[in-house]
């Protein structure tokens, strides 16, 4: 009798809202349409956990940003999380960047080449979050080159090329594009050594940048990091 009330009011929370926070089988279908990560980013399908997504979701539901930044994503998950997060505000975009690098390339870090494909070029359209994300499928320094004079970002996150170069190279080019009291986010903080695909140096750089105040989860898998711009 209990389950068959919760999937009643379950039913009436979706008539009344259709937001994306209220269904389980919502949940359930972003993490399988975008492939969430268990490891990387602590998920679980079966109990619609959406791990590190949560801490996403909750944070642009909370500061209600304007403009967001992601870089990196093998199959969409986190660029997804935080497209829908500007869907159920209401407002706000994400300029989702990725190489669409593959195997075949040196600089993929485990990225599969989805991006270059036709399906991963809709996938946002087929899970109705195209008027809330962009894809632009090519290298970090010349998304910067062609943007740095247009746009100031409230949120950024970082998942891109993982050795200490890299990620360094894409802090220092977004760093300037956050706009003061802004937030910027690293995942991977806790990986390190050499691993198939590269030596991981993110966590260098997040040791370097990372000042007194910032949050730093590095105990939760492969860790995640996040830092504001201070006002002056």
């Amino acid at each position: 009798m209990f389950g068959i009330k919760t999937k009643i009011k379950r039913k009436i929370f979706e008539l009344i809202d259709g937001k994306f926070l209220v269904s389980e089988s919502k949940v359930q279908k972003l993490m399988h349409h975008f492939q969430a990560d268990e490891y990387g980013h602590r998920a679980n399908f079966e109990r619609a956990d959406l791990g590190y997504g949560w801490i996403h979701y909750g944070f642009l539901r909370t500061i209600k940003p304007k403009n967001v930044l992601c870089v990196g994503s093998r199959h969409g998950y986190i660029p997804a999380v935080l497209a829908q997060a500007c869907k159920d505000n209401g407002f706000g975009h994400v300029d989702f960047v990725d190489a669409g690098f593959g195997l075949e390339d040196d600089s993929h870090w485990t990225g599969e080449g989805y991006w270059k494909t036709n399906e991963g070029k809709s996938v946002f359209l087929r899970f109705d979050l195209q008027n809330f994300i962009t894809l632009h499928v090519m290298k970090t320094t010349k998304f910067e080159k062609i943007s740095r004079k247009k746009i100031k970002y409230d949120y950024i996150y970082i998942d891109g090329d993982h050795s200490y170069e890299g990620a360094l190279r894409d802090y220092e080019l977004f760093w300037p594009m956050l706009r003061e009291g802004g937030f910027i986010s690293f995942h991977d903080i806790s990986i390190k050594g050499k691993k198939p695909e590269g030596d991981y140096g993110v966590w260098k750089v997040w040791k370097k940048i990372a000042k007194k105040n910032a949050i730093s989860l590095d105990f939760l898998g492969s860790g995640l990091g996040i830092l504001q711009k201070k006002t002056n």
